[in-house]
């Protein structure tokens, strides 16, 4: 499907939403410790195997493949029309790259016509271990370039608001709704998956209320059948009367595992997703207290020890040949530098090759600290420690129970907050 790129940006006027279209026309490594599926996945597309000093990118499951997108019909192809104006690529840069060299690749759009836009935070979220200072740009369909500026995020509900720097005239916006969408509902996505430029996403809405079951995914979410993908991330999901239902932010091979709060009515019960996919946006509302405390610049960040982890990595005892212990739970992969669990005393996972006279490798010794429990809190999973971890709160000082080698010990540390612990910031 070719890129949508049109001759020139509509002419608008000041503060005025992009207009509802007519409705007269009928989207692997220590996997020896433990393997466990991953169901969920965020939709940012990244460079690198570590997301900036996060996991994220490594969490999309490969056991079926995103289906191909619907393209929309009758009066939600006009929405796409409509709303394209309005939406944009956001790229990941390097600050100093003259060549512009793209690191990753999300969604965005315009809430005001001087600039204001929404995204998904993981897709600006940034990092330490980015090989660069990191820059975000707005493209719009026409070609124009802005940078981006953070001005406010809620990193548990994965919304970001940004400025777009040195933007001159008003430019075009989406209306946010504020009305809860319906299950049963036609709606349309714009994404950039599959090295497509700002194109359309057609399904509907199956579910509300969702919980991902996921310490690092947003819970609350609207379930949608829209054939998203990496890059889909922070893209608008519209309805008919060309609102802003939700900003994309995963998907999931199982959604059946999800739990949902909310009624389902029967000629949806039963449905069947393709290749068991759905995906799924953060439900946003013009007049919602969430929204408007992004555009205040709230910037509501979420805990950390302070050291990345990466699937395959969570020490199970009766697997595999290697000891680390008596108990499970996840392994401290790499401290990072200055935060919480640095601070403290961990170490970072280290190996050492074992070698005979010959030169002949003998085997590996390996150490490792091992977060079995968070205040008395078992935690045998990286997941399970997120959760607990999630519950504390920035500047709360925790007991960490750590398994290092035959020794058990208790550390004690306070709580960061992620942006400044892995941005630097």
């Amino acid at each position: 499907m070719a890129a949508s790129e049109p001759d020139r940006k509509p002419d608008v006027v000041a503060r005025e939403p992009v207009p509802a279209p007519r409705r007269d026309r009928a989207t692997r490594g220590a996997n020896r410790f433990t393997v466990a599926g991953v169901l969920i996945a965020a939709l940012a597309v990244v460079a690198s195997v570590m997301p900036f000093g996060t996991p994220d990118p490594q969490l999309l499951h490969t056991q079926a493949r995103a289906p191909e997108p619907v393209a929309p019909e009758g009066v939600l192809a006009d929405v796409y029309e409509a709303s394209l104006p309005a939406t944009v690529r956001i790229e990941a840069r390097c600050e100093n790259d003259p060549r512009g060299s793209t690191l990753g690749v999300g969604t965005g759009f315009y809430v005001d016509s001087d600039g204001g836009l929404l995204t998904a935070y993981h897709v600006v979220e940034g990092g330490a271990n980015a090989p660069c200072p990191v820059v975000y740009t707005a493209i719009e369909a026409d070609g124009d370039q802005y940078p981006l500026q953070l001005e406010g995020f809620d990193a548990y509900f994965d919304l970001a608001y940004m400025q777009a720097a040195g933007v001159e005239d008003p430019v075009p916006f989406l209306q946010l709704t504020n009305t809860t969408p319906q299950p049963g509902q036609g709606v349309v996505a714009i994404g950039n998956s599959r090295g497509q430029t700002l194109q359309p996403r057609a399904g509907q809405v199956t579910r509300l209320g969702v919980r991902a079951g996921r310490a690092d995914f947003a819970d609350g979410t609207v379930e949608l059948t829209a054939a998203l993908a990496p890059g889909d991330s922070g893209g608008p999901v519209l309805n008919e009367d060309n609102e802003v239902i939700g900003v994309v932010s995963y998907i999931s091979f199982r959604p059946d595992n999800l739990e949902s709060d909310a009624y389902v009515p029967p000629f949806l019960r039963g449905l069947t997703l393709p290749s068991e996919f759905a995906s799924y946006a953060v439900p946003v509302e013009q007049d919602g207290a969430r929204y408007l405390a992004l555009r205040a610049g709230e910037q509501r960040d979420v805990p950390v020890i302070g050291f990345s982890w990466r699937p395959g990595f969570d020490y199970e005892p009766t697997a595999g040949d290697v000891s680390l212990g008596l108990r499970p739970g996840p392994i401290v992969l790499r401290v990072q530098p200055g935060g919480p669990a640095d601070e403290a005393g961990l170490r970072s996972y280290e190996e050492a090759p074992q070698y005979d006279a010959q030169g002949n490798l003998i085997e590996v010794e390996r150490q490792a600290d091992v977060i079995v429990a968070v205040d008395g809190v078992e935690t045998p999973t990286f997941y399970d420690l997120l959760a607990e971890v999630r519950t504390k709160t920035i500047g709360k000082p925790v007991e960490l129970t750590v398994q290092r080698g035959r020794a058990t010990q208790r550390i004690d540390l306070v709580l960061g907050a992620k942006r400044d612990v892995f941005a630097g910031r």
